[in-house]
This record gives C-alpha cells, structure tokens and sequence, in this order.
C-alpha cells in the first residue's frame, strides 16, 4: 500500500503569539496540545480516552487519583502512573541501579583522590543524562582573570610546547573497504577519519591478527568496530570484538560484528564509565591470552586521559603475572580538551615538571576550546548545524564567551589567529603528556594529523605500539 504523504513541518517563529488549533479529529491522537512545538501530541490514546499514557494525568475529564502519573525517580525524562511506580522501580525502569559487573572498581582509573562531594554525588547516579551534574566543578571564567593571570598561563604554555612537543606529521590515510560506502553517500566527513584511523591501525599492524581482541573505547552504537572487521577480513568466528560506553544505546552494529556465517564472532558490550573500569575482569578478556587491540573515535576529554590508566593498569597487571606486554597498539582520536579534569590526568608529575598546578590545568584546558572556534563561513556553518543537530562529535559545548569569533576587543588583547594558535598549543602540551606517561610503560607513543581541519577541527590522534 502507497504510504501516507507527510506534512511538512513549517519552522517555528517563537515570537509568534499562540493560537491554539482545533482539536485534532484524526482518531486516537492525543488531545494535549505541546505548547513548545506548536502540534498536538502525536501519541497514541486508548479508544475509551483522549489523553495518551504521558498526558491522561491532564485530561480535564478525568481526574481519577490512579491515573496520576509522576516522573520517574531513575530518569524523569518519563513518567509512570504512580499506582504502579513501586513495580516500574523495582522490575520495568531501564534506568534502575543494576548489580555492579565483575569488573567494576569505583574510581580505579582516578590519578587522584575524588572529593567527598563528588564521592557522595556518585552514589546517587543512575542515569547517564544526570552525568553533566557536576556542582562541584568551578565554572572558569578566562574574562575574569586578570591580564597578568592570563599572560602567566599564556607564558607556560608556549614555553612547554617549545620544550615538550616536536613536530607532528600528517598523515591522512584511506583504507580500501570504504571506497564502496564513499561512493554512496554525500557527506563523507565521518568516513574520511573512519577510514584513515583504520588506515593508521594497519600501517602499524594492528589488522594483521584475525584473532586479535578489539576493543573500542566510547564505542557508542560500535560502527567504528564494524569497520575494523571488514578491515580485518575476519568472517568466520576468529576475532573477539568488546564495546565499552557507559551509555546504553540501540546496539544496531552487533549483528554484523557477531557475522551471519556458522562460526560466530564473541561480542561483549560494557556498559561501565572508563573511571570504574578493570580490564583484566572483563570476561572476553579474563578468559584468554589473546593480544589487545585499543581504538576509539573521538574519545572526550577525560575519557582519553582515564582510558590510558585503565590500559597502564591492564598492562601492569598482566605483567605481574608473566605475561608480558598484553597490547598490540592503541589509536585513539582525541578531542575536547576543555572536558579534561586534574585529578584524572595520567600525569601529575609532567604538570608539575611545566609547572601547572590544579588551577592553572583548568584554566589552560579552558583555553584549549580557543583552537576549535575558527573562522568559517555562516552559510557553510548553518548548514552544517541543521544536518548534524545530533552529530556525534558535539561532545563539549563551548560557553558563550569562546563560542563566537569576538576578535575586535577580545578580553584577551589576541586577534583570532593568535587564539587559536594557543588554543592548538594547548591541547598538544597536555597531549605530550600523555604521551610522556605511555613511554614510562614502555610504548614509542606518537601524535598524527590523521585528518584534514576541513574535515574536523579535531583532527589529532594518539598512537601507540610496544617497543621493540
């Protein structure tokens, strides 16, 4: 059957004065009418009601007591009716606490010592939309500071990227299992970083082991993992495939990492915060010998920073026991520096080798974002923005003051270029320190350009393999 045309939505002019339409006649649509979006609720309601599940609480015609409905304590981005909240809270909520896994150890990937505040705070988490709650972050404000506080920092960062960052090559790769997929899409943008990452895990040998565990670390729905697969040319069971996020999300990729022949794949997803994670519990790996292979596409922040201690540690570990060196390589994309934290850095005494100490560390990963406010085109911009509303690398939200290009009378006495060259700096002084703390376990660890800044202004990634 031929479907339905589909109205077109007319875009929203919220200084328009509501006018409330009549009320819908298409049969058991919801009568609540969504004030923000200027529509009746699409929701279905029962035959016998005009309210749906979301609104019968409303319905100016039934006021009944046991069809009160009130928001979830897990997740109150949905409601329950409150007769049966006992039940939702107990067997049905997605979002209630759920036994710790074998590999979970509170903060173990931690530098240093949580607060109480935050210790406290953790204990009351169950849903990962209340994770950008953090009261006990201070808020850095760069305008506030003075120019002196401001030139100090500016100062310490141009003398550390002297020192401790020599030259970055750029490398843009592409690997061959995405010539097929380029062909039949417009915008190639995630395609092209897929692709050279998967391009640079090769040139390092990372794909030469079908029998390798792979892990990605923010894995998300896993496609980057679908890739390497394909990469790999691992069709009959070989590989073992672990995806770590601590968000839950429709795990669309497993089918195809799983394979569709007799010998099936081993699939495990992790549904941990890389800050509690213990790597050497996870099952797939616990259970065998095989080498590790780590890579992540954009890993945020502090995520980098806690997901190479949970690595070190992992390394250590096996070491102890005999084992030698258990990771083949790591390529890891990184970005949003601004969202790293001092007491998740792997490398306190590099920070105090530049003399950084826990104030200035938040001042200069807030002025890391001045490297990824550039100059652009708006109309290039604004099409960006309505094709990619929900685009997997708007990570870390700049505030207002960073997210406009104010280069007459900026706070800082700098013209744009002269920003973002020291937000560049920035980010690649603390990269340097990360790559400081990977040759103290015994990695020849490097940074690459794997992408053009036309493609992503993040376009920086960590790379590293045993020394020989």
């Amino acid at each position: 059957m031929p479907k339905e045309p589909v109205e077109k939505r007319t875009k929203i002019n919220k200084n328009q004065p509501l006018d409330l339409p009549p009320v819908p006649n298409k049969p058991q649509q919801c009568h609540f009418f969504v004030a923000r979006k200027r529509r009746y609720c699409n929701l279905p309601a029962k035959k016998s009601q005009k309210y749906c599940g979301e609104h019968l609480g409303l319905d100016p015609d039934n006021q009944a007591s046991d069809l009160k409905r009130v928001p979830c304590p897990y997740d109150n981005s949905h409601t329950v009716f409150e007769k049966d909240l006992k039940v939702h809270m107990e067997k049905r909520c997605n979002s209630r606490p759920k036994g710790l896994p074998v590999c979970h150890s509170l903060n173990v990937n931690c530098t240093l010592e949580l607060s109480k505040e935050e210790l406290e705070f953790q204990k009351n988490i169950y849903s990962h939309q209340k994770l950008h709650i953090q009261p006990w972050l201070a808020r850095v404000q760069l305008k506030t500071l003075s120019r002196q506080e401001l030139d100090s920092i500016i100062q310490k960062v141009k003398t550390a990227y002297e020192q401790h960052v020599g030259p970055i090559e750029t490398q843009i790769l592409k690997h061959t299992v995405f010539e097929q997929k380029r062909a039949e899409v417009q915008w190639t943008k995630h395609l092209d970083q897929q692709s050279s990452l998967i391009g640079h895990m090769e040139q390092n040998g990372l794909l030469q082991d079908k029998t390798a565990i792979f892990v990605e670390f923010g894995a998300g729905k896993g496609e980057l993992s679908g890739w390497v697969k394909k990469a790999v040319n691992e069709a009959n069971g070989e590989a073992t495939y672990v995806l770590i996020d601590r968000k839950n999300v429709r795990n669309k990729v497993d089918p195809s990492l799983i394979g569709h022949t007799q010998q099936k794949s081993t699939v495990q997803r992790v549904l941990i915060d890389i800050k509690d994670l213990v790597l050497s519990k996870v099952e797939c790996i616990e259970s065998n010998d095989k080498k590790v292979v780590v890579f992540s596409k954009h890993l945020c922040g502090c995520a980098t920073d806690m997901t190479l201690k949970c690595l070190m540690n992992y390394v250590e570990h096996e070491r102890t026991l005999g084992r030698g060196n258990p990771l083949s390589g790591i390529v890891i994309a990184v970005c949003c520096h601004q969202l790293c934290r001092y007491e998740m850095y792997p490398n306190t005494e590099y920070l105090e080798s530049i003399q950084i100490d826990k104030t200035e560390f938040a001042r200069l990963c807030k002025m890391s974002s001045w490297g990824i406010c550039g100059e652009r085109d708006q109309q290039q911009l604004k099409k960006e923005r309505e094709k990619e509303d929900n685009d997997e690398e708007n990570h870390g939200d700049l505030d207002e003051e960073e997210d406009a290009d104010q280069t007459a009378n900026h706070f800082s006495g700098l013209d744009h270029s002269q920003r973002e060259k020291i937000g560049y700096q920035c980010k690649r002084v603390l990269d340097a320190g990360r790559i400081k703390y990977l040759e103290k376990y015994g990695f020849d660890a490097k940074l690459v350009y794997y992408c053009d800044p036309s493609t992503s202004l993040e376009n920086c990634a960590l790379i590293a393999t045993p020394k020989k």
